[in-house]
């Protein structure tokens, strides 16, 4: 059985055995030999069972020892320096004082990064605690001129402008700068937190605009979220009993022709009965005509 330990405390022989319940009431549980929990890793150890009668049984179990860094969780944080000073690693953890008394910090492989001009740097803070156990921990170095205090966030400012895209569309922070050309070169734009364009509407955005220098400025914009091109429209019709006409509920942007529907109504009907009529004098006329010829052939 595996028994985990910190390696600052040892635990009770008897949470190496998992059913002592099952064991007459009045039975001990010792180590045979207290196992090193000095030091982290796995560790072999026995468990004596000695029942009420004292006959006894020996249990070999696994204890795991937590390292410090398992049990420790180190924060990063930005460190500011000014050109040519050297940055101390320390200064990159936000929450020392949660850590063991007797841990030390510096930079990675002995790699202290280069303040010899502004900007942002990148750096990694090796965290070792007094059990020789470590955490690494990615942190920014702020690299400023004292000499010319003016960053290029003092310099510029963007100016934001409405950002259009479709439903679902991820918008284009560069859409969303309308002066981006005076900006200096290698600026860069990222959102702060992707926007949420999942459904049709107006909605906000937040751009951080990186100078070269590390310097930043934030910019919040619109952005107009349009439905996707081709919605269908469901269009109803229903005849009204007068003359025909007929009424359309629709819902979307665009509208089909109500389907044609047969009429009826007096109009109609007075139609037909001049047609019947015309026709009906056509014939006569004929008729009459053809008796005409029939008399004058005699």
């Amino acid at each position: 059985m595996l028994v985990k330990k910190s390696s600052t405390r040892v635990r009770v022989a008897s949470t190496g055995i998992s059913n002592k319940g099952d064991l007459p009431d009045g039975t001990t549980y010792t180590w045979k030999d207290t196992p090193d929990t000095t030091t982290p890793g796995d560790k072999s150890a026995t468990v004596v069972v000695t029942y009420p009668d004292g006959t006894t049984d020996e249990v070999p179990v696994t204890v795991h020892v937590n390292s410090q860094a398992d049990q420790n969780d180190p924060k990063g944080q930005d460190i500011d320096v000014n050109k040519g000073e050297t940055p101390n690693p320390a200064d990159g953890i936000s929450n020392k004082g949660d850590l063991p008394d007797g841990t030390t910090y510096t930079c990675k492989d002995g790699q202290t990064p280069d303040t010899t001009t502004p900007g942002n740097k990148d750096a990694t803070v090796v965290v070792t605690y007094p059990d020789g156990s470590t955490d690494e921990v990615p942190v920014t170095v702020h690299v400023t001129d004292p000499t010319n205090p003016s960053t290029d966030a003092d310099k510029n400012t963007p100016q934001p402008q409405p950002i259009t895209v479709k439903e679902g569309e991820t918008p284009n922070t560069e859409d969303g700068i309308a002066n981006k050309g005076d900006l200096p070169d290698g600026t860069k734009n990222e959102w702060k937190d992707t926007p949420d364009v999942s459904k049709p509407g107006d909605t906000t955005g937040t751009i951080v605009v990186t100078y070269p220098d590390g310097s930043q400025d934030v910019v919040t914009v619109t952005i107009h979220v349009n439905e996707p091109s081709g919605q269908t429209t469901t269009t109803t019709a229903t005849t009204n009993g007068n003359g025909g006409n007929t009424t359309q509920a629709a819902t979307g942007a665009k509208q089909a022709p109500a389907k044609a529907l047969p009429q009826t109504g007096n109009e109609d009907t007075t139609n037909m009965s001049v047609l019947g009529l015309t026709f009906a004098s056509l014939f006569g006329a004929l008729g009459a005509l053809g008796l005409r010829k029939k008399k004058e052939d005699k």
